[in-house]
């Protein structure tokens, strides 16, 4: 008989926070499974199923029984290997990977019969068995312990030529394009690294949060672990992506880590420019006026320009980012140039501010100096307002 509605969405969360999937798909494989968790999820991962099958195949009764839980047929040692002395022994890693955690999987199945009783989890006339998640954490820690060293699969050689290539031809034979033969071939996933932090109230992924020992649904992701399959949900991967684990042990209880310190995060200020205000960030684009258009706003009389009298143009840039640009006759004041600000930006009407030079920076407080008389001003030059 099949599980009841909320009894389905139990199942399906479960499904997807191992697997990754989605929730539709987790109805499918739940559904051709008779809603069996672990019968689907062993049709999930059909791959792992079929390798390990193999393994315990091939290995000889004698072999299978003294095999360590971290080593994989590559790695099994001859019968007739000396033993190493201290200095000679391999280095063990310093982390195992996923498939180390699962490859001892036929070794404890005499040992899961004196296990502890199963947990059960569900409703009133179906339940679900899931195991206790103390005893699923010791059995990874014990096999990282165990886990042996392995060679780190060999990387494939990247060519130095690539992109197409032209033969040269002949009297005979003329030349052709020989297309890259790495075009369409997709580029393998990088390894990762994860670690697996255990504490007294449950475990943790890297700097995540802290899923409970308590929760019988944890006990799925650290079973999903234990078989050598990562769970897509918390491990932060793509489906056939590799993964090392670094399984670490602590003897407290979950302490959330401080965040980490990030340098040159944030909004930057550019050397030279005025202090920003207190509005928006983004630059307004640039304005660029002269002293004879007529105002349409209400405001100070722009100075009028006399073409019989030498003239310089001044760039003014504003402290929320607008830039402008007019022509002032050298007779013209810095008063001159404050009013023109003052009536062609709202902002500055309601605000504190001074107009100074560029580097080095110098307020321009003498309102009567003429632009002419100003060493910085004689041909033109930048005006910067800055808010006080």
């Amino acid at each position: 008989m099949a599980p009841s509605l909320a009894e389905q969405d139990t199942l399906i969360s479960h499904f997807c926070a191992i697997t990754g999937v989605t929730p539709t798909e987790a109805r499918e494989y739940l559904d051709n499974a008779h809603w069996n968790l672990d019968r689907s999820i062993a049709e999930f991962y059909p791959e792992e199923q079929e390798f390990e099958s193999a393994d315990d195949e091939d290995l000889a009764p004698e072999q299978a029984a003294g095999r360590s839980a971290g080593r994989t047929l590559a790695e099994a040692a001859p019968e007739a290997q000396p033993t190493n002395t201290g200095a000679g022994r391999p280095q063990r890693k310093k982390f195992a990977t996923l498939h180390d955690l699962g490859s001892g999987e036929a070794d404890e199945q005499e040992d899961d019969e004196d296990d502890k009783p199963n947990l059960f989890t569900g409703g009133e006339k179906s339940g679900l068995a899931v195991q206790n998640p103390d005893d699923l954490k010791k059995k990874i820690i014990e096999k990282a312990k165990k886990a042996l060293p392995r060679d780190d699969e060999s990387q494939p050689r990247r060519s130095h030529f690539t992109g197409t290539a032209r033969t040269l031809g002949g009297d005979d034979a003329p030349s052709r394009v020989v297309e890259n033969p790495n075009a369409n071939r997709s580029q393998p996933l990088e390894r990762v690294r994860r670690t697996l932090h255990f504490w007294n109230d449950g475990f943790s992924v890297d700097d995540g949060d802290l899923f409970r020992s308590d929760d019988p649904r944890n006990s799925h992701i650290l079973e999903s672990i234990r078989r050598g399959q990562a769970p897509l949900a918390i491990m932060n991967v793509q489906p056939g992506q590799h993964v090392d684990v670094e399984v670490n042990q602590h003897d407290s209880n979950y302490v959330k880590p401080k965040p980490k310190y990030k340098p040159f995060s944030g909004p930057g200020q550019r050397l030279g420019s005025p202090t920003p205000g207190p509005g928006s960030r983004t630059a307004a684009p640039a304005l660029t006026t002269t002293a004879t258009s007529t105002a349409t706003e209400s405001g100070p009389q722009r100075p009028k320009i006399d073409e019989s009298q030498p003239t310089v143009t001044l760039q003014i840039r504003l402290g929320d980012g607008t830039r402008l640009t007019s022509r002032f006759n050298t007779t013209h004041t810095i008063g001159d140039v404050y009013d023109f600000v003052t009536a062609a930006s709202p902002v500055s009407q309601t605000r504190q501010w001074v107009l100074m030079t560029t580097f080095p920076s110098t307020e321009l407080k003498e309102k009567s100096a003429a632009l002419g008389e100003i060493k910085e001003y004689q041909r033109g030059g930048v005006v910067v307002q800055k808010w006080t």
